[in-house]
């Protein structure tokens, strides 16, 4: 009904994708970017795409667009490195191995932190790169100041946005 819907095209080209189509998914994919040029995912897939059809050199370009959009992408990186090994640049490759490892959760860790988190609900939640904290009523929060490291939001709530595990 709509053609240019962004969303529709966007599922639409992961269909395509799937089917093997990638010529059509890759069409789609760059009319959603028309209209959102800076959506890491859509780069991410059209770079997937590219990947596939082993066009490595244009497959770099879109992982590296991700990458100036957000520089731990973790699948910009871990494509990256697929890519660089692709191209025989074994350096490239090899940094990108590198910087997925660390961006990637460590899930050994997860199994130890856990059941723990799961009885400590407020220490889960300091845990979580993106997390909200409730706060005082805000004429009590006047006196106190402005928080550190936090963007206030309605209803007296804040948005904290902290790598995982440096808060």
């Amino acid at each position: 009904m709509k053609p240019n819907l962004a969303r529709a095209n966007y599922f639409y080209a992961r269909d395509l994708k799937e089917e093997g189509k990638y010529d059509e998914a890759i069409s789609r994919l760059q009319s959603v970017l028309e209209q959102y040029p800076r959506d890491r995912v859509v780069r991410n897939e059209l770079g997937r795409i590219y990947f596939l059809q082993k066009k490595y050199s244009e497959a770099v370009k879109e992982f590296e667009t991700t990458l100036s959009i957000d520089p731990e992408d973790l699948q910009a990186h871990y494509n990256l490195m697929l890519c660089y090994n692709g191209l025989g640049d074994d350096t490239k490759a090899e940094a990108h191995k590198v910087r997925y490892l660390r961006f990637k959760a460590d899930e050994s860790s997860q199994a130890i932190t856990g059941p723990y988190r799961q009885t400590h609900p407020e220490d889960n939640n300091e845990r979580q790169s993106i997390h909200e904290h409730v706060s005082v009523a805000l004429n009590a929060a006047k006196s106190a100041g402005p928080a550190k490291n936090s963007a206030a939001v309605p209803n007296n709530r804040s948005i904290v946005n902290s790598p995982a595990g440096k808060d």
